[in-house]
Formats: C-alpha cells, structure tokens, sequence
C-alpha cells in the first residue's frame, strides 16, 4: 500500500519472477511456520510493525510534522513496513529529485531515462534509500535507551 504520491492510499501488484521481489532474497533467511487463519497471521505481526514504524517516527526529532509516511511491502511470504521521511531524494550535485515508493524499497527503483539510472548508480542505491527512509530505533528500545547512540 502507498499514498505519499497520491492523493488515497493505493495497492500496487506487480508480476515478479520465481524468486518474488529481491527484498525476499533477505528477507527468506527466516522461516516463519504458519498455521492460523490468515488474519490471525496477519494482524498481530502488522500491527505490531506499524508500532516499530510510529516509534521510529516519534524518535526522530527532524521528522516532518503530519501524519506518518510509511511503506507497507507484502510478498506472498513476508510483511514489510518501512518508514519514510520523504517521497524524493535530492541528488546533491544535480538538484535532481527521485520519487521512491515502495517498490523502490523492494529492490526496484524506477528510472524514467538512461542519465537517470546512471544518476542513481553514481549515487549508490542504499544511500538514495537511507535519504529517505528512517534507521531503526528499535535496537536502542530494546536496549532501554531513547536517542543515545549505541
């Protein structure tokens, strides 16, 4: 599900190979035993990384003020919930701005013209995500500490 570039929150599904998306091939090193009724599986987990998204957001004393942005990724294996401070990351040195939506997170960046793709290579995929992602507070809670650094 998105909405950061529209309007409503929205699904899209897309066709991938065999192998899913390639966030999946991280995310296969868990084996997950599932046994319930789908929304039994699903609930619990979801609701409980929609917590670790708003935790994230409220620890991040330069977030945006509104309403929290996140993407939701669901492959036929794994959930997925990534916070975001911005729909675009700005390109330093060309003032250039590339939209990331949660396919982007998947692994699948989309670049509209060739200067684009060499833009994004030259930047470096997990910088561009990172600009607009969130790091995770949930180490430093589990540890009992707020915004320290470990």
């Amino acid at each position: 599900m998105s909405g950061a570039s529209q309007p409503h929150k929205h699904i899209q599904f897309i066709e991938v190979g065999n192998d899913g998306p390639p966030i999946e091939m991280l995310a296969r090193k868990i084996t997950l035993e599932v046994s319930a009724e789908l929304n039994q599986v699903l609930f619990p987990p979801f609701l409980s990384l929609l917590d670790l998204v708003i935790s994230t957001v409220r620890h991040d004393p330069d977030y945006p003020p509104g309403s929290p942005s996140y993407n939701v990724i669901l492959t036929l294996e794994h959930i997925h919930l990534i916070p975001r401070r911005h729909e675009a990351y700005k390109i330093e040195e060309t003032q250039e701005l590339i939209s990331v939506n949660s396919l982007g997170f998947a692994g699948m960046l989309l670049a509209k013209s060739e200067s684009e793709l060499e833009t994004m290579k030259k930047e470096g995929i997990g910088r561009i995500l990172r600009g607009v992602g969130l790091e995770s507070v949930h180490e430093l809670q589990v540890a009992g500490t707020s915004l320290e650094a470990p």
